[in-house]
């Protein structure tokens, strides 16, 4: 069998190949799910500008958002568990650090299921101008209470919780807060244990060092002006919310292990569990877990895919999966304007009509 650098693109992957370079997307990693397998996986384009090597199947990229699907799936494992309900007060549970109280608070407290479908009306802890890779990382509780060298305000509940979904980076740092104190475990080894290895995310990784000597396993994050980014790939105390390493192969393992959880069973999680992180949670379109929509990836209502995309710091991605398990796809790239940036930019658009292309049916397989 020919290795991957060998094997010529099949129709589909030059047409991606053609509009990676249409967009200037320096590299991308995709895996492609057909009847409920990873039916092709493989690298386009390159991880090093510099040096020209070559994006493979095996590059790693930081995921972004779409880490906060396992970390609520590890949320919902978890405190089954510990025979803890979702609407209980998260504050019960914290120990180094609480959700300050103030008059929203005392009104309506912070419960799990609150910040696991971004309702709980927190504050975004990441600031601007951290935490590159020469630089000093503060604690996760000097972050949450706004404390040098972390350089950001104390995190905050801004409004009445459960009121409304507004897209929650702080409500999933306190989420790893939470699962560290419930579990006396470290967030990398508990996410190891309930999700990393029951999925067979064997590539997947929450180490936030691997790179800082060697960086040949990893796609270089980009800028739009092609420079690598200046403050990534980031390093942060807190990676619940975007920091996992991983390949789009791992991220469509995941996938596939989860949808079978939701169907009939899969070491990964309990069916019951996996139905509530599916089913509609905040919003129509928002479970505690994923986005709910159509194949293209936009929200719909009773949809019958679950997606949750990704972006900041040099990286771009999205991961979707049909509810049964027969299609999907999941797209890496490496290249972002800036870390806080949504996913309506140009270089999403690469990732929205590769999957099209993906979707249109010409060509699924090798």
């Amino acid at each position: 069998m020919p290795t991957e650098a060998a094997s010529p693109f099949t129709d589909l992957q030059q047409q991606i190949d053609t509009l990676r370079q249409k967009h200037g997307i320096p590299g991308a990693s995709i895996a492609v799910i057909d009847g409920g397998t990873i039916a092709w996986a493989r690298g386009f384009g390159v991880a090093d500008l510099a040096s020209g090597r070559p994006v493979t199947a095996d590059t790693l990229f930081q995921a972004q958002s779409i880490t906060k699907t396992l970390t609520a799936l590890a949320s919902v494992k978890l405190l089954a568990s510990r025979g803890i309900a979702l609407d209980e007060p998260v504050n019960r549970y914290l120990k180094d650090w609480t959700i300050p109280e103030n008059s929203y608070t005392a009104r309506v407290p912070v419960s799990f299921r609150m910040l696991l479908n971004h309702t709980a009306a927190l504050s975004n802890p990441y600031p601007d101008g951290c935490c590159g890779p020469k630089e000093t990382l503060p604690s996760l509780p000097q972050v949450l209470r706004g404390l040098p060298p972390a350089n950001n305000e104390p995190l905050t509940v801004e409004r009445i919780p459960g009121s409304r979904f507004d897209y929650c980076n702080g409500c999933y740092a306190v989420l790893q807060t939470a699962l560290e104190s419930i579990s006396n475990q470290s967030f990398k080894a508990l996410m190891q244990e309930l999700v990393l290895t029951p999925s067979g995310m064997r590539s997947s990784t929450f180490n936030n060092r691997f790179f800082l000597n060697d960086n040949s396993a990893i796609a270089i994050p980009y800028d739009i002006d092609d420079q690598p980014h200046p403050r990534a790939p980031m390093r942060h105390p807190i990676l619940s919310t975007g920091l996992m390493w991983s390949t789009a192969s791992d991220l469509a393992r995941f996938n596939l292990a989860f949808i079978k959880a939701l169907n009939s069973s899969h070491i990964l999680i309990e069916q019951p569990l996996a139905q509530q992180l599916s089913i509609p949670s905040s919003t129509e379109s928002r479970s505690l877990g994923f986005f709910i929509g159509d194949r293209n990836a936009d929200a719909q209502a009773q949809g019958g895919y679950l997606f949750h995309s990704g972006s900041g710091n040099g990286y771009l991605s999205l991961s979707i999966i049909g509810l049964d398990g027969d299609k999907g796809a999941v797209i890496l790239i490496n290249k972002a304007p800036n870390p806080w940036t949504t996913t309506n930019i140009p270089q999403f658009e690469f990732i929205k009509d590769s999957l099209r292309l993906i979707n249109s049916g010409a060509e699924w397989t090798r």
